[in-house]
């Protein structure tokens, strides 16, 4: 019994490491090459704010806010990943299409905050824009023990 146990327990091991090889593999094929940009025309994300403060909430107290943007460029805008600076902050989805020049698009985000005090977050957004990274902030105040 004790061996038939360490078998699953072995095969079960086996397949999680697998399946995180194949999601960081998986990841890997979404960067940016300099072949992706338009250099002389590329995209560009002008965000309607780009550093949002929301101000002073409760500790579990949840803050939505949507990073709103426009495609400023000459070129489509591909945004191949979004991810926050830590756990506490949640994406809802950004666009997966092509974003065309003066087309706008949104990023919306969830911050659940777990200690008090000033606090800062950034989501970087790897994208088709020239520097291809680009970041947005969140920051305010957490209030509570």
């Amino acid at each position: 019994m004790k061996i038939k146990l360490l078998t699953v327990a072995l095969a079960f091991s086996v397949f999680a490491f697998t399946s995180c090889q194949i999601s960081d593999q998986n990841n890997n094929s979404s960067e940016i090459s300099a072949s992706d940009i338009d250099s002389e025309n590329p995209a560009i994300m002008t965000f309607e704010e780009s550093d949002y403060d929301f101000g002073t909430v409760a500790i579990g107290e949840t803050v939505a806010y949507t990073f709103k943007f426009t495609n400023t460029g000459k070129a489509p805008l591909i945004i191949h990943s979004v991810k926050p600076s830590c756990g506490c902050t949640a994406l809802k989805g950004w666009p997966k299409k092509p974003i065309q020049p003066g087309e706008s698009g949104e990023i919306p985000i969830e911050y659940t905050p777990s200690t008090p005090g000033s606090t800062s977050k950034t989501i970087s957004i790897v994208a088709t824009t020239s520097p291809s990274l680009v970041i947005v902030k969140l920051h305010g105040n957490v209030a509570g023990n």
